[in-house]
């Protein structure tokens, strides 16, 4: 049974389609890890460089569509409306007007800030196709980024690294999850 289960695994770790669904699947808990360890996989050979760009730009743009869904749902929770407060919706809407497309820009290359950004473009009633088309924009600019210098540095610099490999992904990874939390503390106490 155990090797049945083994080689269920290998069959479908072989797949590039599997692989690809992975991929998707990742951009959902963290964009930045999934981005870097797609390239890498597309670097060793293990996944071809298109499929494993269409998988992160469609989990990523999915994902900012999902969050813009969130606010507009919340919008029509009146609990929501009474904890924001009309005069604040409408402040935030007049301050999002005027700074809207840089604000969707930034808010894909700042970390932490696209789960607010994005959800209360939502919830303020961005108009969608503008939304939608600055975030996909932004996303495949990104993507293509970072997708890029891992796979045309990373492979040669994980070579490099030996047996700290493992030791220096955990640290990226760590980076990667906790750098989001740092930033949200930084500017909440530089707020007060």
């Amino acid at each position: 049974m155990m090797d049945e289960a083994h080689s269920a695994l290998l069959l479908l770790g072989s797949n590039p389609w599997a692989i690809a669904v992975a991929i998707v699947l990742a951009t959902f808990v963290l964009e930045d890890v999934a981005i870097v360890g797609a390239a890498l996989l597309a670097a060793s050979g293990v996944i071809a460089v298109p499929l494993a760009l269409a998988a992160l730009v469609f989990g990523i743009f999915a994902g900012d569509l999902g969050l813009y869904g969130v606010g507009a749902a919340a919008r029509t929770q009146g609990w929501a409306r009474r904890h924001v407060g009309e005069a604040r919706m409408a402040r935030g809407q007049r301050w999002l007007d005027r700074r809207l497309i840089p604000t969707l820009i930034g808010a894909r290359f700042v970390p932490g800030f696209r789960l607010p950004t994005y959800a209360a473009s939502g919830f303020l009633r961005v108009p969608f196709l503008t939304f939608a088309a600055t975030t996909a924009g932004a996303s495949v600019v990104w993507t293509v980024l970072v997708f890029t210098l891992v796979t045309m540095f990373g492979v040669a610099a994980l070579n490099h690294l030996g047996s700290w490999t493992w030791l220096v992904g955990g640290a990226l990874l760590a980076l990667a999850f906790f750098s989001p939390k740092l930033v949200q503390s930084q500017s909440s106490e530089g707020g007060q």
